[in-house]
């Protein structure tokens, strides 16, 4: 068994997609969003377990219309129920690992253009710092507003949009799921900062955005188009 983890959160439901399916079940020249994010971490190595949390009512979804797509690997793929919240779904993710898991790598699942180059530089900045995370350079200036009126303007050199994957020592991770499980963390990472721990910031990549917006397939599907 491998020391890796991989976890998937695909539970919620993207409301901001406007469309009556979970966003990571719409398809993406003729396959679906999570179909390209599983692949991208098979393409990466194949020594690792992974946990998809994903809501129960979509378990038959995923055994017959995403298994078949991956038929070399299709007894890998550990379907773990999906919480009420986002914390709550990766918790139930990191707790049905193995006890041969270490570190564990969580990714959107509706980040499906996410390279094997950035998987690994992840994964190698966890096992060195014990927690990692990535982001790419904010490009607009950044400004705080209070009643409509501009107090700050930000420092973009220090400023980063974070994206996923985020990797972690898996106890570490489960130590800041279990102390801050009430709190409603806007990424993993932050429960981690919350304990007083450092997270390394990988250079992330600006083609690994997340899909949330209608707006958002048509350049994923061109990007796809030149990978493939």
């Amino acid at each position: 068994m491998s020391e890796i983890g991989v976890l998937i959160p695909a539970a919620g439901r993207g409301s901001r997609m406007e469309k009556n399916i979970n966003k990571q079940f719409l398809n993406l020249l003729g396959k679906p969003i999570l179909y390209y994010t599983i692949k991208s971490f098979l393409d990466w190595r194949n020594d690792f377990e992974i946990n998809i949390v994903l809501s129960p009512s979509e378990f038959k979804y995923f055994e017959d219309k995403l298994k078949p797509l991956f038929s070399c690997s299709e007894n890998r793929f550990n379907l773990i129920a999906g919480g009420n919240s986002r914390q709550e779904s990766v918790y139930n993710g990191l707790k049905n690992f193995s006890e041969e898991v270490k570190y564990v790598i969580i990714h959107d699942g509706a980040r499906p253009l996410v390279s094997n180059d950035l998987i690994e530089s992840c994964y190698q900045a966890a096992r060195e710092h014990d927690a990692a995370s990535c982001g790419v350079r904010v490009k607009d200036t950044i400004k705080i507003v209070k009643d409509s009126f501009s107090k700050e303007t930000l420092d973009r050199d220090s400023l980063r949009a974070i994206q996923t994957p985020q990797a972690f020592k898996l106890d570490l991770i489960k130590r800041a799921h279990q102390v801050y499980k009430k709190d409603k963390a806007l990424d993993d990472a932050s429960l981690v900062e919350k304990l007083g721990e450092r997270v390394y910031i990988v250079s992330g990549d600006y083609n690994n955005f997340k899909i949330t917006t209608p707006e958002d397939l048509k350049p994923a599907e061109m990007i796809l188009k030149e990978r493939i």
